[in-house]
C-alpha cells in the first residue's frame, strides 16, 4: 500500500511537470508569435522571477496565501465537498484579526507570542465561518457552493463596516485601519525582502494537514467519504460528521492564511475587495490532486506564473492575460484523468506483482 501511495505521488508530481512543460512550450510559441521582441519576452518569462533577490522573494511569498488556500480546498476537497467560503474567510480573518490586535495590545504580549495568538484567532474564526454553509449542506441539504459564494459577499460587506466603523484611521488619504501594533507583526526572514516568517507556518499547516488527512483514522474516513459516500455510510462511518470535520479545518487554514497575510506584509487593514487567495486555492488544489503535500509543488508553479506574467507585462509588448491561457492548459493536462495514466497503472501493477512473487514483473498489457 505504502509502495503504491508512493508511486502514485510520482506520477502526481510527474504530471504537473509535465503539464507545465506542455504549457510553457505552447506559451513560447505565443509569444514569438504576439510579440515583436519574442526573444526577449520568452527570456523575461522564463528566467525574470528567478533573475533577482526581489523577484525570487516575491515569488516566495505569494507561494504563502496559495499555500494556506490550497491546503484549505484540499481538505475540504478530499471529503467530495466544495465548499468555497476560503476567499471570504481570507479576507475576514485579516479583519478580526486586526481588530483584535488594538485590543489585546495593552496586555503587553511579546512579538513572539502576539502573532500567534492572532493566527490562532483567525483559524478559530474561519473554522466557525465555514461551519455555516457545512450545516447547510449536511444537515439542510442545502447546495454549500450557492451558500458559500454568497457568503463571500456577505462577509465582505461585513469586513468593511468593522473597517469603517471601528477602526478607520481618518489621518490618512486611503480607506485603512489604525497601525497594526509592532509586536503582532510577524518578522522578516530575508534582508532586503519582505518575505516573513509566515512562511513556516504555512509549510508546518501543509505538513500537519497531510499527516491528518493520511496518517490518521479521522483524515482516512475524510477521504473514504469522498471517494464513496453511501460505502463510506454502509461501513459504519459518520459521513455527516467527517464531512463537517474537512470544512471547518479547511475554513481554519482559510482563516490562519488571511491573518498571516495581513501581520506578515501589511501595517494595516486595507482590503475593501475580495482578495481572490481563495480561488486561486481552488486552482492549487486542483493542481494538488487534493493531497496536501503536493501544494507546495503547486503554489511554486502559479507563482512563479504570476510573477513571470507580471514581469512580461511591463517589460515588454505582451499582455499579462495570456498566463490565463497556460492556467487553463496547465488544469486540463493535470485534471485528466489519463494523462500519464497508463504508464502509473504499469508502475502499479509491476511493483504489485514484484511484492507478490518477488521476481521482476511482466510488463501489464
Amino acid at each position: 500500500m505504502k509502495k503504491t501511495r508512493r508511486i502514485e505521488t510520482m506520477f502526481e508530481i510527474l504530471r504537473i511537470v509535465v503539464a507545465m512543460g506542455i504549457a510553457y512550450i505552447l506559451a513560447m510559441l505565443v509569444l514569438f508569435l504576439i510579440s515583436e521582441e519574442p526573444l526577449e519576452a520568452i527570456r523575461n518569462f522564463a528566467l525574470g522571477p528567478l533573475s533577482t533577490k526581489r523577484r525570487f522573494s516575491s515569488m516566495l511569498e505569494l507561494m504563502i496565501p496559495f499555500m494556506f488556500t490550497g491546503t484549505c480546498m484540499c481538505m475540504m476537497y478530499s471529503a467530495n465537498r466544495f465548499n468555497l467560503v476560503g476567499e471570504g474567510v481570507f479576507l475576514f480573518s485579516g479583519c478580526i484579526i486586526t481588530f483584535m490586535a488594538f485590543v489585546l495590545e495593552p496586555m503587553g504580549l511579546s512579538s513572539v507570542v502576539f502573532p500567534m495568538v492572532l493566527i490562532a484567532i483567525g483559524a478559530l474564526t474561519g473554522g466557525i465561518i465555514a461551519a455555516v454553509p457545512a450545516v447547510a449542506r449536511e444537515k439542510l441539504e442545502v447546495n454549500e457552493v450557492v451558500v458559500s459564494i454568497m457568503m463571500n459577499y456577505a462577509l465582505l460587506y461585513l469586513s468593511n463596516y468593522v473597517l469603517r466603523n471601528f477602526m478607520l484611521d481618518t489621518s490618512i488619504t486611503y480607506s485603512a485601519s489604525f497601525a497594526l501594533p509592532e509586536a503582532s507583526r510577524l518578522a522578516g526572514i530575508w534582508h532586503g525582502t519582505r518575505l516573513h516568517m509566515g512562511i513556516f507556518v504555512a509549510i508546518g499547516a501543509v505538513l500537519l494537514s497531510w499527516l491528518f488527512l493520511y496518517h490518521t483514522p479521522t483524515g482516512l474516513s475524510i477521504r473514504i467519504c469522498g471517494l464513496n459516500a453511501e460505502f463510506s455510510q454502509y461501513s459504519g462511518i459518520h459521513v455527516v460528521a467527517s464531512c463537517m470535520i474537512a470544512q471547518i479545518l479547511g475554513g481554519a487554514l482559510a482563516g490562519m492564511g488571511g491573518a498571516v497575510q495581513i501581520l506578515g506584509l501589511y501595517d494595516r487593514f486595507q482590503w475593501d475587495s475580495l482578495t481572490q487567495y481563495g480561488f486561486d486555492g481552488l486552482l492549487v488544489s486542483v493542481l494538488a490532486k487534493r493531497n496536501p503535500i503536493l501544494v507546495p509543488v503547486a503554489a511554486f508553479l502559479l507563482a512563479y506564473l504570476r510573477i513571470g506574467a507580471d514581469i512580461v507585462n511591463y517589460s515588454t509588448d505582451v499582455p499579462a492575460e495570456f498566463v490565463s491561457v497556460l492556467q487553463a492548459i496547465i488544469i486540463l493536462l493535470v485534471a485528466a484523468q489519463e494523462f500519464l495514466g497508463r504508464y502509473k497503472s504499469k508502475a502499479i501493477f509491476n511493483a504489485a506483482r514484484k511484492s507478490m512473487d518477488g521476481t521482476p514483473a511482466k510488463e501489464a498489457n
